[in-house]
């Protein structure tokens, strides 16, 4: 019999020991070829506008990341996985040793069997990315509101199977490199070796705890400032703490329930009590792998439901006005008439809720202690009266301003960057004494006050003195005087249309001169929601990757677990009661990362609170809820294939 049929017979008898590792391959081909297949056609894209070309642009980007995160991952996972499946084939390779085959034979062998499989969730990859990718393009569509050609790319199809076949095959050769020519009876008791009764560290243990506690604690105190140490340090701190809660702490709650006799002798209690604390010492490390694991998968996933749901909000709260009109020296002779945007508007079912028009100047702000070092930022200058019109609407009381002093009423934070020379620079607008330049001429004002809502979209506003405005804006030259139209909306959430709409109506000389809040609102809405969309896949991906090594785990030992639970029949133990033991060993090995999971992940998301300034719970515990019918049906399933295979086993 040739290798390849001894390979691919194997494969067919062990097929259950294979097949979530064949599917974990092909569910990452699948999503790298949907990746790669949009990235082809998106470029095709022309009919695309305004906000849903920033849209289009970071979705390009973010599946650039997420195509890279695919490579590295399939790396760490492949290797992994093949480590594990070696590990636990000695007496195979021992048998194989004894029928006369070479070392460098064992390893062709298993080389072409491991080819058959790489080649197998590649093929079923593409196709599986191939009937999926149709839909992938209408949401993407949907989100850009535009359609998009849909093709299957022959480039993506030759750069998938040919990227993922060899990054498969080299780390197969890497790995299979390390199956070492030793004595046939050695690698025939590779696995027959008695296992001692594990132990634990109380030192190690306690030393889990504290650094759990402290990285918690730190997460939960984090402010902006030094916000990188804090995370770094507790991300060190959490990690190293979980090792040795998982390797050590585990092992001493188990002992603690091994001493509680009353429950220790109920029924089968003495029998899965010891087993499970056996399986957590064999499978400690993948515990803990699986737990990091998962952490960075929630953690990740209530970052981007969190920014999708809080962020948008959240990039306009500052705006007082729903849409802005700016006239400047090419328009500012235009009339606009308030009745003619009404009616635009009305056509779309949305009513204005008021209409103020503010005239102003054109002001550059000056600032920076070093003569070869000003820069500046344009502003629109209004009078005291003007202002307290708006104070209202963007929540501040009327003021009186005096001669030399001045209101700075601010887009969003006075923190703006700067070109100066091609070189970026940030640095605060103004101090406390503020230069302003006007008509070519400079003068010195008091910062009154500074705030951060804006009714103007395009400019940041400054407020003098009446009559220091007076005697400016009669000097002031007509290409220097604005106007801004603030409009108020009952319902600007449901604006867009008609605010595009009015754009439209308003014309080509006020392209760059209009705003409408909405637009913002929905950029940051449909480019986040597609973060959430593309992120998705990724979290699939680790989800199962962590279910995988689990599965791997648990079907390597079943030979054994089998001779196990024939004996327990042998001496009376009923079909009931096999399963519930292997109902509660496989629960612990299931749950226990999840817990871990989920408990980092809320501290985690307590951190993000801190920068948000917001109540982000109910985003973390509907991301859980989610993993937690994910991890249940999951559970369910690997467990009924569990029982069926023991069964057939005996």
């Amino acid at each position: 019999m040739r290798l390849y049929n001894i390979a691919l017979k194997n494969i067919k008898e062990n097929l259950y020991r294979y097949i979530m590792y064949y599917l974990s391959n092909t569910f990452t081909v699948a999503i790298f070829f949907i990746f790669s297949n949009f990235m082809v056609y998106s470029k095709k894209i022309t009919n695309i506008q305004g906000v849903s070309i920033s849209i289009k642009n970071n979705i390009d980007i973010g599946i650039i990341l997420c195509q890279i995160i695919i490579v590295m991952f399939s790396i760490i996972f492949v290797t992994y996985s093949i480590s594990i499946f070696l590990r636990y084939r000695g007496k195979e390779f021992g048998l194989l040793s004894l029928f006369g085959m070479s070392i460098n034979q064992i390893r062709k062998y298993v080389l072409i069997e491991s080819m058959i499989i790489s080649v197998a969730s590649i093929t079923s990859g593409i196709i599986l990315g191939i009937l999926f990718s149709k839909l992938f393009f209408l949401i993407i569509g949907a989100f850009l509101k535009s359609s998009i050609a849909f093709g299957i790319s022959f480039k993506a199809t030759i750069l998938t199977f040919i990227l993922f076949f060899i990054l498969f095959e080299v780390i197969n050769v890497i790995m299979f490199l390390k199956i070492k020519n030793k004595e046939i009876i050695e690698q025939i008791k590779l696995n027959k070796t008695s296992k001692e009764v594990p132990t634990f560290s109380i030192i190690k243990s306690l030393i889990g705890i504290v650094l759990i506690i402290a990285g918690y604690a730190v997460s939960w105190i984090t402010r902006l400032n030094n916000i990188s140490l804090q995370i770094a340090l507790t991300t060190f701190m959490v990690i190293v703490g979980t090792y040795f809660i998982i390797t050590e702490f585990s092992i001493a709650i188990i002992n603690g329930l091994k001493k509680n006799t009353k429950r220790f002798y109920r029924k089968t209690s003495m029998i899965t009590i010891s087993q499970i604390m056996f399986k957590l010492k064999d499978t400690a490390k993948i515990l803990f792998l699986t737990s990091i694991l998962g952490t960075v998968t929630f953690t990740a996933t209530e970052t981007i439901y969190s920014f999708f749901t809080e962020t948008p909000m959240m990039t306009v709260e500052h705006y007082s006005d729903d849409i802005g009109i700016l006239q400047t020296d090419k328009n500012i002779r235009d009339h606009i008439d308030i009745e003619d945007i009404k009616s635009v508007l009305k056509d779309y079912n949305v009513n204005i809720k008021y209409f103020n028009k503010i005239e102003g100047i054109k002001a550059d702000e000056i600032f920076g202690n070093d003569k070869n070092n000003k820069y500046m930022s344009k502003f629109m200058l209004v009078s005291n009266s003007q202002y307290n019109k708006i104070a209202k609407r963007i929540g501040e009381k009327k003021l009186k301003i005096n001669k030399k002093e001045m209101i700075c009423i601010f887009y969003f934070d006075d923190n703006i960057k700067f070109y100066d020379n091609n070189k970026l620079l940030e640095s605060k607008v103004m101090n406390d004494n503020s230069i302003l330049k006007i008509n070519d001429k400079t003068q010195n004002y008091i910062i009154k006050k500074k705030i951060y809502k804006s009714p103007i979209y395009m400019r940041h506003m400054l407020v003098i003195n009446d009559k220091e405005f007076k005697d400016i804006i009669i000097n002031t030259p007509q290409n220097k005087l604005v106007n801004y139209y603030s409009i108020k909306l009952n319902n600007w959430l449901d604006s867009y249309e008609g605010s595009r709409e009015l754009e439209k109506f308003m014309g080509v000389n006020y392209r760059d001169c209009y705003h409408a809040k909405i637009y913002s609102y929905t950029e940051q809405k449909n480019t986040l929601g597609m973060m959430l969309f593309i992120g998705l896949f990724i979290v699939i991906l680790f989800s199962i990757a962590s279910g995988s090594i689990i599965y791997f785990r648990l079907f390597n030992d079943i030979k054994q677990d089998s001779v196990e639970f024939g004996i327990l029949k042998k001496i009376g133990a009923s079909q009931s009661d096999i399963k519930k033991i292997i109902t509660k060993q496989i629960a612990v090995i299931f749950f226990i990362p999840f817990i871990v999971s989920t408990i980092h992940s809320l501290f985690a998301l307590k951190l993000l609170e801190n920068i948000f300034e917001k109540n982000l719970l109910i985003n973390g515990l509907t991301v859980m809820v989610g993993y937690l019918i994910f991890q249940l049906i999951y559970f369910l399933l690997v467990r009924k294939i569990y029982i069926r295979k023991i069964n057939a086993l005996k």
